[in-house]
């Protein structure tokens, strides 16, 4: 039951509960209308406390706060629920000095604030809000700091009132800095006045705009709404892999989507075909026969086919004594190679483009080592290593002896994953392997193909039957079936010893087989629900890392969020057991996340030096002169960066991943919780990739079905795409070209 609507002037007390951005917090007031059944009975001191609910609630101990709402009577009593919230400063002098030396304002740090305050009292607001020149008198404080001090504190203001407002939207603290970055101090109005404005900022979605625009009555067949949702859709459909979506299909989803919760039609279809047909004219939207596309993806697909269909027609002269040469590279690296194992490498040597492909086991690697042999026989010195995540491009260089492998964003000279253009240097190398292909997305193809100079000879590694990338397109796919790239599929299973019944178990999932191999390096462990899996793969975790290291064991599992055998349930779990909270490991809240050191964290994009995969440890947790909370993070190869809790977005905890994140990575022991919950997930291609990640051991606990119904489940990503197609008549129209010249 609902009580009427009132406001109280309040202090935050402590967390009771914090996820997603939902929080329960307990808070205490002077007000003596907090009713009798919502004042805490164990509260002895003066005023009142209770517990209040609501989505990113403030929790600045230093600052009074004014909460509105209403009282709600469920299942754990009377609680109030926060409709709208404003925080006000404090008023006293030790409230004011707390205030300034909290590192809420960026140049103020604890010294700097008392020398603040003893110099202006009570009044120290009113200097900064109307006199911050006289700041200039305080020791310390110099013309370059006090531009930095009044940046922050008018900041602080204009993302407070913002946050104030976006708070019932449930928009979380870093989007709002990001409309307040985007629009500076008119973002309010925006927000308020032109709400579709905010799908200018890359993340933010059309359904949290659409929420803010009806509480602020805007009409709602507004062109601009229709063209948000058109994006948001077209966003749907790259979030799903595809490169353009069914113009008819699509159009009806939009027209959907714009009169969902309305009583009537609020928006017809011939309006949404208005505005499509102006973003078509606009070159927005791409459309022909049939499909629409987005402007990035349709120069991406169109581009990529045309510049890899000129590669594929150079003229090329094969090196003489090839025969001789690869005789020579098993000799001296004492290896036999397979039949299909020289077709590849012959192939890779009379041919500008190549592709291989193969499943676990099967010699990708050592045809790696012998191509590299001879490219340095025929003195060719410029030799490119590379792979789609940081994790790969490392596997790759120790796999084939090699000092290092780039990712394919260092070698293009792309920082991060879609605001940056890659470098103008073409890849002028003699030869370039890039490895783990099924991993690049259409963008990163496109980068990759526009930038291979002519005369350079490239081949193209991967596994056709794990999954597609994570990123829009099956580029891999349609390299492998378009038909004019020379491909080698190499089928022998090689690997013998410890791993054996992983690869050969990989095989017969191939080969439609269920029959397949156990033993004490593939264990089924049987498991009925989530609950019971959760608690063997927890066992199963701590029994490998106390024997092998947490660096070597990896629990992947298809779901991220439902469930307790999902990452973000399984997680939480085996941090407590790996790392769990002590008097000694420091810690950091970071939106809705704790950290503490010694942490396990995986990188989720591509930033600087750190690349989208990679996992590394917590090393340090810190203030900085100014009091602003900073975590050291360590990686690999002596990399390390220093992040506030503003840039927690781009980790998270690495004890569980799913298994599409795994792509590229290698553990010795995997743990795979397999259940008939995951029915969206029971596909061949899932199943096969988690299972050739591990090298020594692979655990599935769940259920035998599921796993069998897995197996059974060829249906792999349909993905929209004509990269195959658009590669083929590219090709052809430039043979016809060169032949009648």
């Amino acid at each position: 039951m609902r009580r009427r609507r009132n406001r109280m002037k309040c202090q935050f007390v402590r967390p009771i509960f914090e996820k997603n951005g939902f929080c329960i917090y307990v808070y205490h007031t002077e007000d003596s209308g907090v009713p009798q059944g919502a004042r805490d009975g164990s509260f002895k001191g003066p005023g009142y406390q209770f517990t209040a609910k609501g989505n990113n609630l403030p929790s600045n101990k230093l600052a009074d706060v004014d909460l509105q709402g209403n009282w709600e009577k469920n299942s754990h009593g009377l609680q109030y629920i926060v409709d709208y919230y404003e925080e006000l400063k404090p008023q006293s002098i030790e409230g004011i000095e707390s205030y300034l030396s909290s590192g809420m304002i960026k140049g103020i740090g604890p010294k700097t604030a008392k020398l603040i305050v003893e110099k202006y009292g009570t009044r120290t607001f009113e200097i900064l809000d109307d006199y911050p020149e006289s700041l200039l008198e305080i020791k310390g404080i110099t013309r370059k700091k006090l531009d930095k001090i009044l940046s922050a504190y008018q900041d602080s203001h204009a993302v407070r009132d913002l946050a104030a407002y976006l708070t019932p939207f449930k928009v979380t603290p870093k989007k709002i800095r990001k409309i307040y970055e985007h629009f500076g101090n008119a973002a309010l109005d925006v927000v308020k006045n032109q709400p579709f404005a905010l799908c200018e900022i890359s993340g933010f979605g059309f359904l949290t705009v659409d929420e803010i625009a009806r509480a602020n009555h805007c009409r709602p067949n507004e062109p601009l709404r229709i063209g948000g949702c058109i994006d948001y859709c077209m966003e749907l459909e790259m979030q799903n892999g595809n490169l353009y979506a069914d113009k008819q299909k699509f159009q009806k989803q939009v027209h959907e989507q714009l009169n969902r919760g309305y009583t009537e039609e609020v928006v017809t279809e011939v309006e949404v075909y208005k505005v499509m047909y102006q973003m078509v004219h606009d070159k927005a939207l791409y459309y022909e026969d049939g499909a629409l596309y987005s402007a990035k993806l349709y120069h991406f697909e169109t581009q990529a086919a045309k510049d890899l269909a000129t590669l594929l027609v150079q003229t090329y002269m094969p090196p003489a004594g090839l025969e001789d040469l690869i005789t020579q590279a098993q000799k001296d690296l004492k290896l036999l190679l397979s039949d299909k194992q020289v077709e590849a490498v012959k192939k890779a040597f009379t041919n500008l483009v190549s592709i291989i492909t193969g499943g676990p086991g099967t010699g990708k690697t050592t045809v790696q080592r012998v191509l590299l042999y001879i490219s340095e026989k025929l003195g060719e010195e410029k030799i490119l290593l590379t792979a789609p995540t940081g994790r790969a491009s490392r596997r790759m260089a120790e796999s084939t002896g090699k000092s290092e492998a780039l990712t394919l964003h260092s070698a293009l000279g792309l920082n991060n994953d879609e605001e940056c253009e890659a470098a103008d240097e073409m890849l002028s190398e003699d030869f370039i392997i890039a490895d783990e292909f099924t991993m690049a997305d259409m963008r990163l193809s496109y980068e990759l193909f526009k930038h291979i100079e002519k005369g350079v000879r490239v081949v193209i590694v991967g596994d056709v039957d794990q999954l597609p990338s994570v990123g829009p397109g099956n580029v891999f796919r349609e390299l492998v079936l378009c038909g004019v790239i020379p491909v080698t599929t190499l089928d022998m299973v090689f690997r013998q010893g410890k791993d054996s019944r992983i690869a050969a178990n990989a095989h017969k999932m191939q080969e439609n087989d269920t029959n397949l191999d156990y033993g004490d390096d593939f264990i089924f462990c049987p498991a009925d629900t989530a609950a019971e899996a959760a608690d063997k793969v927890a066992e199963y975790y701590k029994t490998f890392v106390d024997a092998y290291g947490v660096d070597n064991v990896q629990v992947l599992t298809p779901f991220r969020k439902k469930g307790e055998a999902s990452v973000n349930a399984l997680n939480d779990r085996l941090w407590e057991m790996v790392n769990p909270k002590s008097s000694i490991a420091r810690e950091l809240k970071a939106g809705n996340a704790l950290y503490r050191e010694g942490d396990r964290i995986i990188h989720n994009k591509n930033k600087n030096d750190i690349s989208n995969g990679d996992i590394g440890y917590i090393t340090d947790i810190y203030q900085d002169e100014d009091g602003v909370d900073l975590m050291r993070l360590s990686f690999s190869d002596g990399r390390i960066v220093e992040y506030s809790a503003e840039d927690a977005d781009l980790i998270e905890h690495a004890y569980a991943t799913t298994v599409h994140k795994s792509q590229g990575s290698e553990y010795k022991v995997v743990i795979l919780p397999w259940l008939p919950m995951f029915y969206m997930m029971l596909r061949r291609n899932i199943l096969y990739t988690a299972i050739t990640r591990a090298k020594e051991k692979i655990v599935i606990v769940g259920s035998k079905k599921a796993l069998y119904q897995a197996i059974h489940n060829t249906a792999c990503d349909k993905r929209n795409t004509r990269l195959g197609e658009r590669i083929v008549r590219e090709y052809n129209a430039l043979l016809t070209k060169k032949a009648s010249a």
